[in-house]
């Protein structure tokens, strides 16, 4: 297939500019070469048919995990980019708790060398900050970060030593890297699966309480506050740490956050009936929580929307509640979900989603901030946001169906998707001929 595609009658949002504009996009070369109305097909050229459609720069999430390498038969790197591709995502940055971890040179070279033969879209490694996650014995921060490690973090078993993690924020600084932090205290989340409320109780289930976030968010700004080091607070689940956050940032903390879809757009009610694709960690919270995540994304305290894609066999998720692992595959409903769960609940703009989508991770981890202008590259998503559609995992693109929107019906979709001037998903409801 040509390089060549031009894409017809889209409507482009730029966050950046605050700008919807239509016009058409022409590419070649792996870039966007030029746009404006009524550019006409030359040569071999591709043509798209965005009518009706939005063209956004491709999303990223920094918060992915490929598993692969000793867990294949979860996800690896050409499933888990598929179905980011078909998500709209063109870079997704994947946490360190693979197996082996991704703790020394060795086994980050290893997973480079899959992402440069497997990948469809770019992929950004994240090293752990201790070895084997066992938050004792820091890293070779510096060297991972000279072989490309995009930050640092121990996703899924938080430093509990204030030492550690002091450290660590001064080899972060040296890099010049985030630390990307999964805030929990183990002490008070030990043996819990689920929110602690009066459903963990009326279920028989030991619930997390909110606490278990708080207090390990409150600590670990003190560090940051010695350190003075960029920090970076993943999957934040309830309103107590919002408070804390919000206030950092007040301070001139150099502290961000981000969300994810299912607690925008999910409660702990999800997990009547004991349903493990439910289960995540941080845990569904209430309806209070929710609503004061989405306030702290109208105010600015949360800059970010990460997918925390967690696949899981369905062996692994037909365990009883209390012995499923935690996590969600989310990568191909993610936008489908904000955007029900934002913008048609009338809480921000489209222009403020696709910001938070884009921009708002890239600056986050210190990323070329993405852009449509002519010259830049051409990874880019288009939209049909007038899809009415019923996501089936048996037919995505991820090995793992662990998700708890399987047969729920969405409204919009992400329809193709670029990267680097090349069509790496396509639904049967775009055309390019």
């Amino acid at each position: 297939m040509s390089d060549k595609i031009l894409i017809k009658n889209g409507l482009i949002l730029d966050p950046a500019k605050n700008s919807e504009l239509k016009t058409d996009i022409r590419i070649a070369g792996g870039e966007i070469v030029e746009w404006g109305t009524e550019l006409v097909q030359t040569g071999e050229e591709n043509v798209i048919d965005a009518s009706g459609c939005w063209i956004s720069a491709g999303f990223i999430d920094i918060h992915t995990h490929m598993r692969d390498l000793g867990q294949k038969d979860k996800e690896d790197i050409h499933t888990g980019t598929k179905a980011a591709a078909a998500g709209g995502f063109t870079t997704v940055v994947t946490m360190a708790n693979t197996d082996p971890v991704i703790d020394n040179g060795m086994t980050l070279s290893m997973y480079l060398q899959k992402i440069s033969e497997r990948a469809v879209i770019e992929v950004l490694p994240v090293a752990a900050v201790t070895k084997g996650l066992a938050g004792q014995e820091l890293t070779n921060m510096v060297d991972l970060s000279e072989m490309g490690a995009i930050a640092f973090s121990d996703d899924g078993k938080p430093i509990q030593n204030m030492t550690v993690l002091r450290r660590a924020l001064e080899y972060a600084r040296l890099t010049g890297k985030t630390i990307i932090s999964h805030a929990e205290d183990l002490d008070l989340s030990e043996g819990g699966s689920m929110h602690e409320c009066a459903l963990s109780t009326e279920l028989g289930l030991q619930g997390i309480s909110y606490t278990s976030e708080t207090v390990a968010v409150a600590r670990e700004l003190e560090m940051v506050r010695l350190t003075q080091a960029p920090y970076h607070f993943t999957h934040i689940s309830c309103a107590s740490s919002l408070d804390l956050i919000r206030r950092a940032k007040v301070e001139g903390l150099s502290v961000t956050g981000d969300v994810t879809p299912h607690h925008l757009a999910l409660t702990v009610d999800e997990v009547a009936e004991y349903n493990t694709n439910a289960k995540m960690n941080p845990p569904l919270r209430t309806g209070r929580d929710r609503s004061e995540l989405i306030n702290a994304i109208k105010d600015g305290t949360i800059t970010a929307i990460a997918t925390d894609h967690a696949p899981h066999t369905k062996l692994e998720k037909s365990r009883p509640f209390t012995e499923a692992p935690f996590g969600i595959t989310g990568l191909e409903t993610a936008f489908s979900v904000v955007y029900q769960a934002l913008v048609l609940e009338k809480h921000i703009s489209i222009l403020e989603l696709i910001k938070l989508l884009t921009i708002g991770p890239a600056r986050i981890l210190d990323l070329p901030v993405p852009s449509l202008s002519a010259g830049s590259p051409a990874n880019l998503c288009i939209i049909d946001p007038r899809i009415q559609w019923t996501y089936d995992t048996s037919h995505g693109y991820s090995k793992s169906t662990n998700s708890p929107w399987d047969q729920k019906k969405l409204t919009g979709r992400v329809v193709c998707t670029i990267y680097k001037g090349q069509i790496v998903y396509r639904s049967e409801a775009i055309t390019a001929h």
